[in-house]
């Protein structure tokens, strides 16, 4: 066992550590009652991304709330290593982008469509002609929304109205808008910045809230829980006897030993589905490094801190990290056909990503596999001799193919029906499709049944053997 493999569950129980973050927090609060410039959020707005024109809209409000200042620097190019599959990001955000928005009340053209790139340099240009404006906020909210074809102010109106940064010099301001973002540690736009941590459009507004309900900061204009929405939604579906559809269909749920988000979604679906007698096919796929996709540390910093919290959100142990990249993951495969073909694959799911997202197991070892496959309540002697059994990478391969062909490129992810989803917290809306209707089969049917339980069954290592 390397020096790196060691140190590395201890360290990252270090960075998210809820007593050093509170530390830091308190430091900041020190500095923020002696500096009155330290009252302010950063948003970092783009004007075609969709998450970020939402954002823009829960901004006013949210200023109501809170006593705090607001700083909008505005970006557009941002860097494609750390946003890989652009053109799959771009046209999911405008499908979820949209159920957001009746989500959350907000306004989003349901006929909407992605702005050129032209036009988005013409509507920053704009906004960065008339950045030290005391209204920007506003005009922000009227351009973004005219770009958009989401006002009833036309873009060429605004064109005119406002007139233009030269654009050199806008790009100049945006180039150096970019260098600050990722400075400070992070690479997409929708993202609001307060005392050295980031929190990502509406689905993160909630946790910036919660920081800032205290005395001196909140005012009593409303209830904070309005920013929690999605969190409660789900929370209590587990608590609350509620009426289970007559008809449902299978639960397509993509998942990822090495994804953390994974993990924390892991238990609540599987909760989610037995509380609605929905059946969950498993579609476990290799990291997405592995498929070319690199993963940066300003990144893979990010994802764990923003983990955590949400892990804390949902009492889910999380912090003691032993990374299973190679020999780790691909023995989690292997073994995952065990516990399928013993019924045991949602416990094994939840066994192995616990074991190696909050207690720093070793999955490379076989003692670390040794105790994951009893968790499961699984035979250890039976498990280990499908170690040497390579039949999951064809499986692997089909599973990202499945997930290629709904346009997602990452995990977890899921399908129910017609519905698409990425992400761990979507939850809301897919519990919303399970009780929506009762479900009327849809056309991957076929496909659904060849994947039954979870993928193609892979024979054991004993019926390979035989001629």
């Amino acid at each position: 066992m390397g020096l790196k493999t060691l140190i590395m569950p201890w360290l990252a129980s270090m960075i998210t550590s809820d007593s050093i973050r509170n530390l830091r927090r308190s430091w900041f609060e020190i500095n923020r009652r002696l500096f009155v410039a330290k009252d302010t959020v950063v948003f970092y707005h783009r004007v075609d991304d969709p998450y970020s024109f939402l954002l823009l809209q829960a901004i006013p409000r949210f200023l109501e709330d809170f006593k705090v200042k607001l700083d909008i620097q505005f970006v557009l190019d941002l860097p494609t290593a750390l946003n890989p599959e652009p053109e799959k990001r771009r046209d999911y955000a405008l499908a979820d982008a949209k159920r957001l928005a009746r989500f959350h009340g907000l306004s989003f053209n349901e006929s909407a469509r992605q702005p050129s790139k032209a036009d988005a340099l013409k509507a920053s240009a704009i906004l960065l002609k008339h950045a030290s404006r005391p209204k920007l906020l506003h005009m922000a909210s009227e351009v973004t929304g005219a770009l958009w074809g989401n006002s009833t102010t036309t873009f060429e109106s605004c064109l005119k109205r406002y007139g233009m940064l030269p654009e050199s010099q806008a790009t100049r301001k945006l180039k150096d808008a970019k260098e600050q973002l990722l400075s400070r540690g992070h690479y997409s736009s929708a993202m609001l910045y307060y005392g050295g941590e980031w929190y990502w459009g509406l689905d993160r507004l909630g946790h910036l809230a919660e920081r800032l309900n205290k005395p001196g900061i909140r005012r009593d204009t409303g209830d904070i829980a309005e920013y929690q929405k999605q969190y409660q939604h789900v929370l209590q579906s587990y608590n609350t006897l509620r009426p289970r559809p007559k008809q449902v269909q299978s639960l397509e749920f993509y998942c990822s030993f090495r994804s953390p988000y994974s993990y924390i979604a892991a238990e609540r679906v599987f909760k989610l589905a037995e509380m609605y007698k929905v059946p969950v096919i498993i579609k476990p796929v290799m990291p997405m490094v592995t498929r070319g996709i690199p993963a940066p540390p300003i990144k893979k910093m990010y994802i764990v801190k923003d983990t955590k919290r949400e892990a804390n959100r949902f009492g889910i142990p999380f912090g003691k990290i032993c990374d299973p990249l190679g020999n780790g993951v691909e023995n989690c495969m292997a073994l995952f056909q065990y516990a399928q073909q013993e019924g045991k694959d949602k416990e094994f799911i939840v066994a192995a990503t616990t074991a190696i997202w909050a207690h720093g197991v070793n999955t490379s070892r076989p003692g670390g596999l040794k105790k994951i496959i009893r968790k499961s309540g699984l035979d250890w002697n039976k498990a280990r001799q499908f170690l040497g059994d390579t039949s999951w990478q064809e499986i692997a391969k089909s599973n990202r193919e499945d997930l290629e062909a709904l346009g997602l490129w990452g995990v977890p992810s899921f399908k129910y029906g017609d519905l698409i989803l990425w992400g761990q917290d979507r939850l809301w809306a897919l519990e919303e499709a399970i009780l929506s209707t009762d479900a009327t089969p849809s056309n991957s049917r076929n496909r659904n049944n060849r994947n039954n339980q979870g993928g193609r069954t892979a024979p054991s290592p004993a019926q390979q053997q035989t001629p």
